[in-house]
C-alpha cells in the first residue's frame, strides 16, 4: 500500500512536471513530493532531464538474430539503484506531426509509427518503426528500430527526448 501510494504521488508530480516544462535543451529539473501520513511523510523526489539527440549520437547495432537497430547512450546519474527496485523512469520523444503549423507534442515511449517504405523496384510497404527507452543503473539507452529488422534510415539532424526518474523516498 506504501509502495502504491509513492508511485500514485509521484504520477502526479510527473503529470504536473510534463504540463510546467519548457522545451530547452539540457533542461533538468528536481522535485519532491511528499506527504504526510499519520506522523510519517511519504513520496518521492522527481527528477527530469532532456536530451538532444544529433546524428553523430547513433550508433549501430544487431541482435544475436540479425535484426539491425540505432543507439544513443548517455550517462544519467538519476537513475540509482533505488529506482531500480522501488521507482520508475519514464521516457518521451518530441513528434512533429505538422511542419505546416510546426504542431507538436511529447509521447510517451515506446512511440511506434508506420511509414511508407519503397524498395528499388518501385513497390512499396508500410513499416513500422518503433522508438524506445532502456535503462539500468546511471545510464539510459534511447533505441530505433524498423519493425522489418532492417537497419532504420539515419536520424535526422536533433532529435529531443525526455527522461523522468521517480525515486521513492522511503
Amino acid at each position: 500500500m506504501k509502495r502504491l501510494r509513492t508511485i500514485f504521488i509521484g504520477s502526479i508530480a510527473v503529470i504536473t512536471a510534463l504540463m510546467t516544462t519548457s522545451c530547452e535543451k539540457q533542461y533538468i529539473t528536481e522535485e519532491y513530493v511528499t506527504e504526510k501520513h499519520y506522523n510519517e511523510y511519504y513520496g518521492s523526489k522527481v527528477y527530469t532531464r532532456e536530451y538532444t539527440i544529433v546524428k553523430e549520437d547513433w550508433k549501430s547495432a544487431e541482435y544475436a538474430d540479425g535484426r539491425k537497430y540505432l543507439y544513443a547512450e548517455f550517462d544519467n546519474p538519476d537513475v540509482t539503484e533505488n529506482v531500480m527496485e522501488t521507482g520508475a523512469v519514464l521516457g518521451y520523444f518530441w513528434f512533429t506531426y505538422d511542419a505546416k503549423t510546426n504542431s507538436s507534442s511529447w509521447n510517451l515511449l515506446p512511440y511506434v509509427y508506420p511509414y511508407l517504405y519503397e524498395n528499388d523496384q518501385k513497390e512499396t510497404a508500410v513499416v513500422g518503426e518503433n522508438i524506445r527507452l532502456e535503462y539500468e543503473t546511471g545510464r539510459v539507452s534511447f533505441i530505433v528500430e524498423d519493425l522489418d529488422g532492417i537497419l532504420p534510415d539515419e536520424m535526422g539532424d536533433e532529435l529531443y527526448f525526455k527522461v523522468v526518474v521517480i525515486d521513492s523516498l522511503d
